[in-house]
């Protein structure tokens, strides 16, 4: 019986040297494979592949630049053009900005109705109209402030918010806390005015994903979210843009950018716009972002183009059940 015992107790000793060898072992993959795997995106089940061929083909016709990109907020869906590619904001900054200051209103650093004092010094450099509007120095509140740098693309008092949250650097670190990458706030309107040199610049990815989070309520309180989306619905610039040939009525909540005269074609070398456009019917929100750059097109041209690829995403998202 002892002997049994003895050569049962053996059995198992050898069994389990070998069951802790064989799962020691590793499969052999070779290492080239490991790094492909880990490196090549995988489908997310939610890309538009019929929809992004067709934004694709309307913006073969810039002739430059792009960054397109397209989500339905309530499900994911996405479609995108050349979407990673980071290009010049210009005035589309002022978006990521708005949410930064309402932000630091949140966290009681600054407040609503605070008064700022804008003075002969603070004058930016900017469309004639809303340069006129500094010519006496005035206080104006963070509340208006915010307004006119939405509404109406001003740049004095945008390159005020820009320092009340404690310029570009600040800015950018306040994306990172929100988890929104490729878009980097490098320097301020008057430098940028002064050198054009160092643009800020963002991806159509990283806008569509700040968007749709403003949507979702995810970075604002909702009077804050309410009041950023309403001063966009109303704003006054690039109405041939998104806007420009969805049905009447189809609510919009955009922040344009421009750049300067390309001194080739005399048209702007970068269009861009950026916004929130309300389904029908209950259907949801599209959270959309186009940015062009370096394009041949006359600025009615590129325009145009940006009206186009809204209308087709328009379209496409209306009859999602």
């Amino acid at each position: 019986m002892k002997i049994l015992l003895i050569v049962v107790l053996l059995l198992l000793g050898v069994g389990g040297l070998v069951i802790v060898k064989f799962a020691s072992q590793k499969p052999n993959v070779p290492s080239s494979e490991i790094s492909n795997s880990a490196s090549t995106p995988k489908p997310s089940g939610n890309d538009d592949a019929e929809l992004s061929e067709r934004l694709k083909t309307l913006c073969e016709t810039s002739g430059g630049k792009v960054s397109v990109a397209v989500v339905h907020v309530e499900t994911d869906k996405l479609a995108v053009v050349d979407a990673s590619n980071e290009l010049s904001l210009y005035s589309v900054f002022k978006l990521p900005l708005a949410i930064a200051v309402l932000k630091d209103i949140e966290e009681g650093r600054l407040k609503l109705d605070q008064k700022i004092h804008i003075g002969a010094d603070d004058v930016t450099p900017g469309f004639s109209g809303n340069t006129q509007r500094w010519q006496k120095p005035v206080d104006y509140t963070i509340k208006q402030l915010l307004e006119l740098s939405i509404v109406e693309s001003d740049n004095t008092s945008s390159e005020k918010l820009l320092q009340l949250v404690g310029g570009p650097a600040p800015l950018t670190e306040r994306l990172r806390a929100f988890d929104l990458q490729q878009i980097n706030i490098k320097t301020t309107i008057k430098d940028y005015v002064a050198t054009r040199n160092n643009p800020n610049t963002g991806s159509a990815l990283g806008i569509v994903k700040l968007l749709s989070r403003l949507q979702r309520g995810e970075l604002l309180q909702t009077s804050h979210t309410e009041l950023l989306i309403g001063f966009m619905e109303h704003a006054k610039i690039g109405l041939h843009r998104l806007r420009g040939d969805l049905p009447p009525g189809t609510r919009v909540a955009d922040k344009t950018g421009s750049g300067e005269l390309n001194a080739k074609t005399n048209a702007a070398n970068s269009t861009n716009d950026v916004g929130l456009i309300t389904l029908p019917n209950g259907r949801g929100h599209l959270a959309m972002a186009v940015l062009l750059h370096d394009s041949p097109l006359a600025d009615e041209q590129q325009e145009r183009l940006i009206a186009n690829l809204a209308r087709v995403a328009f379209d496409s998202y209306s009859s999602i059940r």
